[in-house]
């Protein structure tokens, strides 16, 4: 009995499998760029790593506003630094320059974001007294091009 029932329940839930496919997925179309935060990094001049005795990094998230003009591609962000804390202290803090900071995106669902014109990859410490451009390719395959300008920067 206890052997019909699983052969039976077996074959219940079998079609809930089949039912989905690949091709069943949506094709997004979107190629966004929705938000844009930018961090600091530093190796920490009291934290050693346990294993090698290196400096660790150590990262600050800044204060960032971006206006994001879909229309255009353009992303004009403002970003200016939080207070100093137990590792973001002041004399980090001075060190902190536009020349040296990582920036990240959030994008359109199951889209990918490149550099163009040599720009380097996101995520990486960068430049960013002068435009970034970006090119973001949809899951579809359309893609947009971006440009992220720091147009202010406060310490």
């Amino acid at each position: 009995m206890i052997k019909n029932i699983k052969w039976l329940l077996c074959l219940l839930i079998l079609p809930l499998f089949a039912s989905c496919g690949w091709d069943d997925l949506p094709a997004y179309e979107e190629a966004e760029i929705t938000g844009v935060q930018f961090y600091y990094r530093w190796a920490s001049a009291t934290d050693k790593d346990p294993i090698t005795g290196e400096p660790m990094v150590r990262e600050q998230r800044l204060n960032a506003s971006a206006t994001i003009d879909d229309a255009t591609g353009k992303v004009d962000v403002k970003i200016s630094l939080p207070a100093a804390n137990a590792t973001f202290t002041e004399d980090v803090r001075a060190g902190v320059s536009q020349n040296n900071l990582v920036g990240q995106v959030s994008i359109s669902t199951a889209a990918r974001i490149a550099p163009s014109d040599g720009n380097k990859v996101l995520g990486v410490p960068d430049d960013w007294t002068v435009p970034h451009s970006f090119i973001v390719t949809a899951a579809d395959g359309t893609t947009k091009a971006w440009t992220i300008t720091v147009v202010e920067f406060n310490k």
